[in-house]
């Protein structure tokens, strides 16, 4: 069947129809939502609300359960204000791994020495090969950063070596997360522990953990649904964090659930060593809105229940 265009009134009542209870008397306001958020994004947002079923034709059967309307669109929103909020505090954890990142490589190898991949990068990890592939790659990807960064230091003759390299203290400040995440997967095991300690973990954690972060900040970078976003590759987990997190059943095991709420023990194990007075409250107080004292909205975004999402609150470094 075609896809077919129907209006915003049409659109409120195909929620209505599935289960979802909207609010007759606000339907103007109702639609001025459809219009402003787009009935496909509230669909997802009540997503985790509904039972989908398809029949032996192929054709798709949806019902909502206990939800509203002005439930996903509240979703919606908390949801818009908490990854503004993570994209600050990933901030922070970016700017103190790039500093420290950059201390290492050059009191190790000097300001220019970062450039040469084959005096640092880990061999136990990548071929000679791959090394100068990706030595390549990297100096391809940093003369277009250099370009577009408003660092004024960059065209400083002195911060820069033959080729126009800046030094790696300028370096670092250009790159964008995944590219800092890319440096630091080539360290060798010394250095990777080094880096590591500074965040109280092991170096297998710490590329785990910021390799999460990055995907993390794409997703909140790019206006995607972040409380019910699920990790397809999970990070290192600690033992600790069992006293927040909610199982799954896996192959008749129970395991830890790889939802939201691993995001947010990364990130605050982080911003305690980075910062151990980082005002929390309004992440608080979006998590508080969203599961709104619900035990299976606790559950929808990773936590065991409302107590143990308090807990999490309350804690300063929940590893």
């Amino acid at each position: 069947m075609n896809a077919e265009s129907i209006s915003f009134e049409k659109q409120l009542d195909l929620f209505s129809e599935r289960g979802m209870k909207v609010n007759r008397e606000n339907k103007e306001k109702n639609i001025g939502k459809l219009k402003t958020i787009g009935y496909y994004r509230l669909k997802e947002f009540a997503k985790p609300y509904s039972d989908i079923t398809q029949s032996e034709t192929g054709e798709i059967s949806i019902k909502y359960n206990n939800i509203s309307f002005d439930n996903i669109v509240g979703r919606y929103y908390q949801d818009k204000n908490l990854r503004m909020f993570l994209l600050h505090a990933i901030e922070k954890i970016e700017v103190s791994i790039k500093t420290n990142l950059a201390y290492i490589l050059g009191k190790k190898y000097g300001a220019f020495g970062y450039l040469n991949f084959s005096h640092w990068a880990s061999k136990k990890k990548y071929s000679k090969f791959e090394i100068l592939e990706k030595e390549y790659q990297f100096k391809k990807q940093l003369k277009k950063s250099i370009k577009k960064t408003s660092i004024d230091d960059v065209n400083y003759d002195k911060n820069k070596e033959a080729d126009g390299f800046p030094s790696v203290w300028i370096t670092m400040n250009v790159l964008m997360f995944g590219e800092m995440v890319n440096i630091i997967d080539l360290l060798p095991s010394k250095s990777l522990r080094e880096l590591a300690s500074k965040y109280d973990c092991k170096g297998e954690e710490f590329i785990s953990w910021i390799k999460t972060l990055n995907l993390v900040r794409n997703i909140c970078a790019h206006n995607s649904n972040i409380i019910d976003f699920k990790l397809k590759t999970k990070p290192i987990y600690r033992k600790k964090w069992s006293n927040y997190l909610c199982t799954i059943q896996s192959n008749d095991n129970d395991i830890l659930t790889d939802k939201f709420a691993v995001i947010l023990i990364i990130i605050k194990h982080f911003i305690f060593r980075i910062n151990s007075k980082y005002y929390w409250s309004n992440i608080n107080k979006s998590l508080l809105k969203i599961t709104n004292k619900s035990e299976q909205n606790a559950r929808r975004i990773g936590f065991k229940n409302c107590e143990s999402l308090n807990q999490f609150i309350k804690v300063s470094d929940p590893s």
